[in-house]
């Protein structure tokens, strides 16, 4: 996964939500894209966590595979 397959994700019209998968085992999901964003370089994912209270701090290497949600209705 790249940094511009990010930003495309996060800048998709409309926007789908997605579920980002690490190396470890770990996974974040970003229902909206105000939920997350990238580095000037691209090489930093920062993903709000589920409760607000913190952020998630990814490196985009570590992404293994992004998982497409469905949307949420209104």
């Amino acid at each position: 996964m790249t940094s511009n397959q990010i930003k495309e994700l996060l800048h998709a019209t409309p926007f789908i939500p997605f579920r980002i998968h690490l190396a470890e085992q770990r996974e974040f999901d970003v229902p909206h894209p105000d939920f997350a964003w990238l580095n000037q370089n691209g090489g930093t994912l920062v993903v709000n966590a589920k409760t607000g209270d913190f952020v998630h701090i990814i490196s985009v290497p570590s992404i293994t595979r992004i998982e497409m949600k469905e949307p949420q209705s209104a």
